[in-house]
């Protein structure tokens, strides 16, 4: 039996490993892709959140919308939780502070 568990949690731990860069979690609340993003740029931007959907399609639109009027974005995993701990499905969109009130501006003009 215990020889069993032994071969079991090894072939798991192995499979994890394997399989880790595929799964999603939400341990990090900035994917390390998008906080790379923020800090190599030049002169270190203040970010703003101007979008929030729990829907990757609509986050992915609304950052190809922006994306369209040369306005730079990231898309984010939020790492919020509920009361009992899990965690909740949310996409932010954030934009340089400079860019704030155009997005918002676009941003109101997509149909939902």
């Amino acid at each position: 039996m215990i020889v069993y568990i032994i071969v079991v949690g090894i072939a798991g731990f192995f499979l994890y490993q394997f399989l880790a860069p595929y799964l999603t979690f939400g341990t990090r609340a900035v994917p390390t892709k998008a906080r790379e993003k923020l800090r190599s740029r030049p002169g270190k931007k203040n970010w703003i959140q101007v979008y929030e959907t729990a829907s990757r399609d609509e986050a992915l639109q609304v950052q190809a919308r922006l994306e369209e009027d040369e306005i730079e974005c990231i898309l984010y995993e939020q790492g919020k939780k509920d009361v009992h701990g899990n965690l909740l499905p949310g996409i932010g969109i954030a934009v340089p502070k400079t860019a704030m009130s155009a997005a918002q501006r676009i941003i109101s003009r997509i149909p939902t």
